[in-house]
């Protein structure tokens, strides 16, 4: 079987194409080499290249790779390099699915930049070329997931168990809890802030909303834009408003590319292009809604950063809703696997600084989804929130 990534040639063009970091080559050539004069080595490669980039069986669930035994007995450390070789062989195929749609070769070297990055991040941490953040990258390979300026998206559906509903008068949203997630006292998902081994089953304190459906409309726990669920429960009725998410709906799944920054106008003129694409692309995915889970929708971030950083103004764009989220997804971003914990971690930036003033002061961070229901062109508006403090101070 000719598989083109195992030659200088197909790697330097390939690779080429999609910008990996030069000085990996004599180290990802040596490791082809390696593969191709091994017949065992060999065999497991091409049964992963059939399974993956020719069958589309990828693993699809965000936990480890399994690396055979055999790859690591044989490879030790560079085992690492096997799978990621393993996983650019897919390259040929992928650019034949985006020739086939008509989809350019900007669009696939931009969507495939990650690789380029997490690379780099490998080499940075443990000072060979390497990758293992296979349980993503996929969604490159495979064609699920694009790039269009600073933002990439996934089609997907809606997994949430809030409901949107917009005011038909001005287009008001307002969200109503999932009545199946356990509550604390203050309206944040039960367990939020804490890691999952210190989490426990909800007791008498928790409390879940509730959320009923009927002729005259709904009633249930609003939500706050910011995230807690309110104690009063309210009524709404069907003749004011309509459904504008709810779960199993079509929504584009947002994920945000590291290094460059953030701002209104460069993120809407990412989501104007995404439209089109997928209009054109994937016509039978109608997109209710834009939904995102980051870091950087931590709420407190709110508390100990000016409303001058784009990390609030993106994260004010959103409406936030509860979810039981812990302090390891902003720590994995500010800080990397490099610094593990408060003792090594550096207090070298800014944000840096006031996560680890914050926590060292006892107080909790976790992560949040959000929901995006305006469109691209009112980027920058944070209608959500806006909207809420307006009634608030009202």
């Amino acid at each position: 079987m000719d598989i083109e990534i195992l030659s200088e040639s197909g790697l330097a063009h390939w690779g080429g194409l999609i910008a990996i970091p030069e000085a990996s080559y004599p180290a990802l050539n040596e490791t082809a080499a390696q593969i191709r004069a091994d017949a065992d080595l060999l065999a497991i490669f091409a049964a992963f290249y059939e399974k993956t980039a020719l069958r589309g069986e990828w693993k699809r669930e965000w936990s480890p790779l399994e690396i055979d035994p055999l790859v690591s007995q044989r490879m030790g450390e560079r085992a690492v390099q096997f799978y990621l070789l393993a996983h650019l062989a897919a390259l040929p195929h992928t650019w034949q699915f985006y020739q086939k749609r008509g989809i350019s070769l900007e669009i696939f070297q931009a969507t495939l930049l990650d690789v380029q990055f997490y690379m780099q991040d490998y080499f940075d941490l443990h000072g060979i070329w390497g990758y293992t953040v296979f349980p993503w990258i996929w969604r490159h390979l495979a064609g699920e997931l694009f790039r269009f300026g600073r933002l990439q998206y996934q089609p997907s559906s809606f997994s949430g168990g809030v409901t949107a509903l917009r005011r038909r008068a001005d287009g008001e949203i307002l969200l109503l809890a999932d009545p199946e997630q356990p509550l604390r006292p203050d309206g944040w998902a039960w367990g939020a802030g804490l890691s999952p081994e210190q989490r426990t089953p909800p007791d008498g304190s928790s409390w879940l909303p509730v959320f009923e459906i009927t002729d005259q409309g709904w009633r249930g726990h609003p939500v706050s834009p910011y995230g807690p669920v309110q104690k009063q429960p309210v009524s709404l009725p069907a003749a004011e408003w309509e459904v504008a998410l709810q779960k199993g709906d079509p929504i584009l799944d947002l994920h945000i590319p590291r290094r460059d920054p953030l701002n209104a106008q460069t993120c809407g003129e990412s989501y104007a292009q995404a439209l089109v694409f997928f209009a054109e692309q994937f016509p039978e995915h109608r997109s209710k809604a834009l939904f995102c889970h980051t870091w950087m929708f931590s709420p407190q971030l709110q508390q100990f950063l000016t409303p001058e950083s784009n990390i609030v103004k993106f994260q004010r764009e959103f409406y936030l809703y509860p979810s039981a989220g812990s302090p390891a997804f902003l720590w994995n971003f500010v800080f990397g696997d490099k610094y593990p914990d408060r003792a090594s971690a550096p207090r070298d930036t800014g944000l840096r600084r006031v996560v680890l003033d914050w926590l060292a002061d006892g107080k909790q961070i976790f992560d949040l989804p959000g929901i995006m229901l305006h469109s691209p062109a009112a980027w920058g508006s944070q209608p959500y929130m806006r909207r809420w403090d307006e009634r608030a101070g009202g």
